[in-house]
C-alpha cells in the first residue's frame, strides 16, 4: 500500500527511464487508477521536482476525452513521489501493432485514431503545452475504441528540466520520433509534436520508423526519409494508403518546421475535409461574477420595463398638472 495507505498496488504496467507505472486500487473511492512513480534517480537535483510540480499543475488543466487525465501529485517524506492518473483499460498502439501478425496497422484502423489524436494535440497546444514524446507506446486505445494520449504529466516535464537545468536529455529510447529541433535542444514547439506524429504513423504503417538503424541522429537531422509507399514496397508490405495520406506524413517529417502542417487541426482537416471545428471549451479562470457576466443576458427584464413605463406616465401626468396650474394662474 502506498499514498498513506490509500492505494493498493496491483500490477507493474511498465518501467523505463525515470518512471515506473502501476495499476492500483483507490481504497477510498474503490476504483482502479494508474500510479506513475518518479524514481529516485530523477530526484538527484531538488529543482527537478519543483519543475515537475509546475508541469503537473498545467497537466491537470488538460481535461479532454482523448488525453489521460492527471488527478493529483502525491508527495511524502517517507515515500517516492508519484502521479495519480486515469487508468485506461486497453493497449498502446505499440502493443496493438506488435500483437498483429503483420506487424503493421491499416489506414482504416488508424484514420479514426489519428483524428482523435489531432483533437488531443490541438487542445494541448491551445493550452500552451507541447507533449514532446509522441510515440506508439504513449497512445492508448481503450476497450470502447477511444484514443487516450498518455505521458503529459511526467515525460514532458522531465525532458524540459533536463534540457534547461542539467543540460542533458533523457530520450528514453524515443530518438526515432524526435524532430531535429528537439534533438538540438531548442525550446518546445508544436511543430515537434507534428514531426513525432508523422514518425509515429510512418512506423505503424510500415512496421519501422523513418530512421531505425545506423547513426539515427545524423539521419534525422540531414537525411530525407524514404517515402512511405517505397518503404512498404522494400519491406514487401501490402498495406495500401491514400496518396494524400502518404504525402501528409512526409510533410510532417520535413526538416524545416515551417514546412510542416501548421497545426494538428490542419492535419485533421486534410484527412477529413468535412470534420467540424474543434471542441470549444470554457475556462473558468476568474471569479463567478465575472464569468456569469460573460454570459449574454437581456439588457432589461420585463418587470423593469413595466416600472420604467409607469414612471414615465406618472411624470407626464405631473408635468400636465403643473402646466394647467400655471395656465390657470396667469
Amino acid at each position: 500500500m502506498v499514498g498513506g495507505g490509500r492505494y493498493t498496488l496491483i500490477k507493474l504496467l511498465g518501467e523505463g527511464g525515470k518512471c515506473a507505472v502501476w495499476s492500483a486500487t483507490d481504497e477510498r473511492l474503490r476504483e482502479t487508477v494508474a500510479l506513475k512513480f518518479l524514481l529516485p534517480t530523477a530526484l538527484d537535483d531538488p529543482r527537478i521536482f519543483g519543475e515537475l510540480r509546475k508541469e503537473a499543475r498545467r497537466s491537470r488543466q488538460l481535461a479532454h476525452q482523448n488525453i489521460v487525465q492527471l488527478y493529483d501529485l502525491y508527495e511524502s517524506p517517507d515515500e517516492l513521489p508519484f502521479m495519480i492518473m486515469e487508468f485506461v483499460s486497453g493497449n498502446s498502439l505499440h502493443t496493438v501493432r506488435m500483437l498483429d501478425p503483420s506487424q503493421f496497422l491499416t489506414w482504416d484502423f488508424l484514420r479514426p485514431v489519428t483524428l482523435q489524436l489531432c483533437h488531443a494535440l490541438d487542445h494541448a497546444h491551445g493550452e500552451g503545452l507541447v507533449h514532446r514524446d509522441i510515440k506508439p507506446a504513449n497512445i492508448m486505445v481503450d476497450q470502447r475504441g477511444r484514443v487516450k494520449l498518455a505521458d503529459f504529466g511526467i515525460s514532458g516535464a522531465v525532458n524540459d528540466v533536463y534540457t534547461h537545468l542539467l543540460q542533458v536529455r533523457d530520450t528514453r529510447g524515443t530518438v526515432t520520433f524526435m524532430s531535429p529541433q528537439q534533438m538540438d535542444g531548442t525550446l518546445p514547439c508544436p511543430a515537434d509534436d507534428i514531426y513525432a506524429l508523422g514518425a509515429t504513423l510512418y512506423e505503424l504503417l510500415t512496421s519501422r520508423a523513418p530512421f531505425y538503424t545506423g547513426d539515427i541522429v545524423h539521419q534525422v537531422r540531414n537525411v530525407i526519409p524514404q517515402p512511405v509507399p517505397a518503404c512498404q514496397s522494400e519491406m514487401g508490405i501490402q498495406n495500401p494508403i491514400p496518396p494524400t495520406v502518404a504525402d501528409l506524413i512526409m510533410a510532417c517529417l520535413q526538416k524545416d518546421p515551417s514546412a510542416r502542417p501548421r497545426s494538428a487541426w490542419e492535419i485533421a482537416k486534410q484527412i477529413d475535409p468535412n470534420i467540424g471545428d474543434p471542441i470549444v471549451t470554457v475556462r473558468y479562470e476568474q471569479d463567478v461574477a465575472t464569468v456569469t457576466a460573460a454570459i449574454p443576458q437581456p439588457k432589461f427584464s420585463r418587470e423593469f420595463k413595466i416600472v420604467i413605463a409607469a414612471l414615465g406616465i406618472l411624470l407626464l401626468m405631473v408635468m400636465a398638472i403643473l402646466y394647467f396650474t400655471w395656465k390657470s394662474g396667469t
